[in-house]
């Protein structure tokens, strides 16, 4: 009995190091078509400084490959939804965001936004990584693709970040979306050769093509990111 028992514990042990990490529950994605990529940093640089920004997670990306109808995306991290709304509020009542509205016209530039809830990390957070290729898709079964991606992690790994993101703003065209981001242009476009070509990627597709369809491929390099 005494030997079953510790068999379940061990078997409950490996599967927990196993599983994915969440190191992030929410994302707010801002489309913003600033001319400037410098001058966009330097006034999140800025509107950082305010107090009431103390603990934002903010990462600001700049557009190498796609079409969105954005040059940058400025993204929020958040662990709960009280978090987002407590922030938001502080953020918005704060001289900092008055002044960085004004000074930046932001406003002038913005595209929209959409907010997208974190399903599964494999890897490290998303903003840790200099460079990232985000496959949006249209998925019709949401627990066969998580099961998916998390296989196809295990066979071939990742060049240091993979995220999967679900959709839960915009006209639902797109469902989910596959971050996959590393140290640089080289190293993400290196690892997705190597993905291409395995044997594991084709297990993958034949696997999701009926409940899966692939909308477009973005890619960005990170200009910014402020908070842990």
């Amino acid at each position: 009995m005494k030997m079953k028992i510790l068999s379940i514990l061990a078997t409950a042990a490996t599967l927990l190091v196993a599983a994915p990490s969440v190191a992030d529950k929410l994302e707010a994605v801002h489309m913003v078509d600033f001319p400037n990529s410098e001058r966009a940093k330097a006034d999140i640089d800025a509107l950082v400084m305010d107090p009431a920004m103390k603990g934002h997670k903010l990462t600001l990306y700049v557009q190498e490959f796609g079409d969105l109808p954005a040059s940058h995306l400025v993204v929020e991290d958040f662990d709960t939804y009280e978090e987002y709304m407590d922030s938001t509020a502080k953020r918005f009542a704060s001289p900092g965001w008055a002044r960085y509205a004004l000074d930046s016209d932001v406003f002038e530039y913005y595209r929209g936004s959409n907010l997208v809830t974190v399903v599964d990390d494999h890897g490290a957070k998303r903003r840790s990584a200099g460079y990232l290729a985000a496959y949006l898709v249209n998925v019709t079964d949401a627990a066969a693709y998580r099961a998916g991606i998390a296989d196809l992690n295990r066979a071939v790994g990742n060049p240091g970040v993979l995220r999967l993101v679900a959709f839960r703003s915009g006209n639902m065209g797109v469902t989910h979306a596959v971050l996959i981001g590393g140290p640089d242009f080289k190293a993400v476009n290196e690892y997705l050769d190597k993905l291409f070509a395995s044997e594991a990627f084709a297990k993958f597709t034949s696997k999701v093509g009926p409940i899966r369809k692939l909308v477009s491929v973005q890619m960005y390099r990170r200009v910014g990111a402020w908070g842990d």
